[in-house]
């Protein structure tokens, strides 16, 4: 590859990064926290392509990439990821108060982990707001749904939560619930997890939130 060629590619991956950035698409991709990572990135891109020497031929592979994120638009993981994998929870040595509001808005992520291994108790009595996807859960429950990632969209796990109650919505529609704790639970299929409920008292359909992810 001659020196004209590799600079060309590195500016276009450069650039096609930056994109991501600017647009915001690069919540799709990879968590929120990390976009200071991404920066760096662009500007080490840049610096490479400044830089002398001779690029191999194997480096016009870094047109795939660039392409691919000036070119598509990403989807955030869905209800086919969630159905594959099983719930992810992770238990806290305290749950405090929830703060104040009626409703009050919480992680999915957050109301699950609370009713698994708080018991609910510090749900009781606490009309709560959430906000996740819809999908299909392994005996025919319609689940709330939101994707947590480590990392990147590679390693995104479901936070699942069972809707009693709630209205019909098909599944990949964003939805913003407004309910309350109730002790019951079902087991997950993939995973053997306990997956909680809540009882529904109203549910309306939304757009995706800027960040899909928690």
């Amino acid at each position: 590859m001659n020196r004209a060629a590799a600079v060309l590619i590195l500016l276009l991956l450069a650039g096609a990064t930056a994109k991501t950035l600017v647009t915001g698409q690069y919540v799709s991709y990879v968590k929120a926290g990390l976009w200071p990572l991404l920066v760096v990135s662009v500007v080490l891109l840049a610096l490479f392509a400044a830089a002398k020497g001779h690029q191999p031929k194997v480096a016009w592979l870094l047109v795939l990439p660039a392409l691919a994120l000036l070119l598509i638009s990403p989807q955030s993981l869905g209800s086919y990821a969630a159905n594959n994998a099983g719930t992810v929870l992770r238990q806290s040595d305290e749950y405090p108060p929830l703060p104040d509001g009626d409703p009050v808005e919480v992680k999915v992520f957050d109301y699950a982990s609370r009713a698994v291994f708080d018991g609910g108790r510090t749900l009781a009595g606490r009309r709560v707001k959430l906000v996740g996807f819809t999908s299909t859960g392994p005996h025919g429950e319609r689940l709330l749904v939101r994707m947590i990632l480590t990392c990147c969209a590679a390693d995104g796990r479901p936070v699942k939560i069972v809707m009693n109650n709630g209205a019909q919505f098909p599944d990949d529609t964003w939805v913003e619930v407004t309910g309350s704790y109730v002790d019951a639970t079902v087991t997950d299929g993939v995973n053997g997890e306990k997956i909680p409920s809540i009882d529904v008292e109203d549910v309306v359909g939304i757009a995706q939130p800027e960040r899909p992810y928690e």
